[in-house]
């Protein structure tokens, strides 16, 4: 009789019903390592291992759901999930060692049963078919997980969320499910928000009205405009797999992998949180971007407005933005006294005049072709 696998010990430890039997601390920190090192293991075995860049990683593990073409492509996708995810995986385990022993408690553990149940199942997804093409029976645990999130889930967030405060510190809160879910979208609307405050320009009608702009409007204009955004050692550019993955996520409603998560929350915190002051700078809680000249770049930016609006008349409100900008100063902060017309409205109607003009001098016989 087959012994069962590691990952299928874990999970039998993380089973925390009355019929668990008793697990000492070092049992628990053994089946969690076990795994890691079975893992570690099969990613050795895979073929052609490399030095991925991180940027080629963030393309793949946060591309968008889609069928693969060739069965390379497929394993290719799974091994970058399989090296991101036992890097993710570790940290975790890392983070929860006791300091004095360097061992993984049972009742951290315990504490950390979903999130560990879900690395295990996710893992499943990735390594049993990696495995399967060479050992046809092999599976890194027997069982699935559904990953669908139905629409009365997200109803019950909504419920959870909204009459959360009598119950603060009573009931207990959102289900782990969903709670990832959520995060997932609080975490696109912190970017939305971070890189609409990097630029600091609002465009307001002769109503004060705001215009709806595309998603990721701000984003693609910071992307192409490198001249005027400095990062600290990361690239603006390279989070956008991760920011339009989001996305995904907020409007399709699916439980992603768990290190899906926690790398997308690590690589939005290279853009949101605070570092330390560059050579020389002042510290700022928004220091993790440099706006190198506010006033051409907010100037930039309302030109990029007018040539991608179509109607309208638009005046702009400055800000400071949420960077570090050298020379800021309070009177800055305006509104412009007059307002503008899109230019890509113009280019529009000279198109359409153009269009007409050309339709009414065809041959009618042209028009006609094929009547009868």
């Amino acid at each position: 009789m087959m012994s069962a696998s590691p990952a299928s010990r874990l999970l039998s430890i993380l089973d925390t019903g009355s019929e668990r039997s008793v697990v000492t601390d070092a049992q628990a920190n053994r089946a969690v390592q076990d795994v890691i090192d079975h893992l570690k293991s099969v990613e050795t075995t895979q073929k052609k291992q490399k030095a991925w860049q991180e940027t080629y990683l963030v393309e793949r593990v946060f591309s968008r759901t889609r069928k693969f073409t060739t069965e390379h492509e497929e394993t290719n996708w799974l091994r970058c999930h399989l090296r991101v995810g036992l890097t993710q995986f570790e940290n975790l385990v890392a983070s929860l060692r006791t300091d004095n022993s360097g061992t993984l408690s049972l009742a951290q553990l315990d504490q950390w049963k979903d999130v560990f149940v879900d690395y295990v199942y996710d893992f499943n997804t990735v390594v049993t078919p990696l495995v399967q093409r060479s050992v046809p029976d092999y599976h890194f645990i027997k069982g699935g997980k559904n990953r669908t999130v139905h629409s009365w889930e997200v109803f019950r967030l909504a419920q959870h969320l909204h009459y959360m405060s009598p119950f603060w510190g009573h009931g207990s809160g959102p289900e782990h499910k969903n709670s990832q879910i959520a995060a997932i979208g609080v975490l696109r609307q912190s970017l939305e928000l971070r890189f609409d405050r990097l630029v600091g320009v609002y465009p307001l009608d002769k109503k004060g009205k705001s215009p709806k702009l595309r998603h990721g409007f701000h984003q693609d204009f910071v992307v192409k405009n490198p001249q005027f955004f400095q990062p600290q050692n990361f690239s603006i550019s390279e989070l956008k797999p991760m920011y339009d993955w989001c996305s995904e996520i907020v409007h399709q409603a699916y439980q992603p992998f768990a290190w899906q998560i926690s790398w997308a929350i690590e690589l939005a915190g290279r853009l949101m949180n605070p570092r330390q002051p560059m050579s020389g700078g002042a510290w700022s809680i928004d220091n993790a971007v440099h706006v190198m000249d506010v006033r051409e770049m907010q100037t930039a930016f309302e030109d990029h407005f007018l040539a991608s609006y179509d109607h309208g008349q638009w005046k702009f409100a400055k800000i400071r933005p949420e960077a570090l900008v050298a020379g800021w100063k309070p009177e800055m902060a305006t509104v412009s006294a007059d307002f503008r017309s899109p230019t890509n409205g113009q280019r529009r109607e000279k198109n359409c005049w153009r269009k007409l003009a050309r339709s009414l001098r065809r041959p009618t016989t042209r028009r006609s072709r094929g009547a009868g």
